[in-house]
């Protein structure tokens, strides 16, 4: 993903009025941070979702793949993916799969 699209420290505390929606191996924090030029996303693994760091920069990696393509052709919101604990055994297509149906619902 583009540097101007990944987010800061900062950005994540500035996330205090986001809405989120749920799916199944994913929750998905949208909304709009004043200041940046540009859409923003993120992936959050925890260590309860995915305890080895090999499933965790797997999750990581496989939901940047889908949500490069989705910065680049929208101009808004700011988006954070927060995985859940299935994910790690799920496939990259059901993966995506889940994050394309949580984008359609914003």
């Amino acid at each position: 993903m583009p540097k101007e699209h990944r987010l800061s420290r900062a950005d994540f505390q500035n996330m205090r009025a986001f809405r989120r929606v749920h799916g199944e191996y994913f929750s998905l924090s949208y909304g709009d941070l004043s200041g940046r030029p540009f859409p923003g996303a993120a992936c959050v693994v925890s260590a309860k979702a995915a305890p080895r760091a090999v499933d965790r920069n797997t999750i990581k990696r496989r939901a940047r793949a889908v949500l490069s393509h989705y910065v680049k052709t929208h101009s808004r919101p700011t988006i954070v993916l927060h995985a859940k604990k299935g994910a790690a055994k799920a496939s990259f297509a059901d993966l995506k799969k889940d994050i394309e149906k949580l984008l359609s619902k914003i």
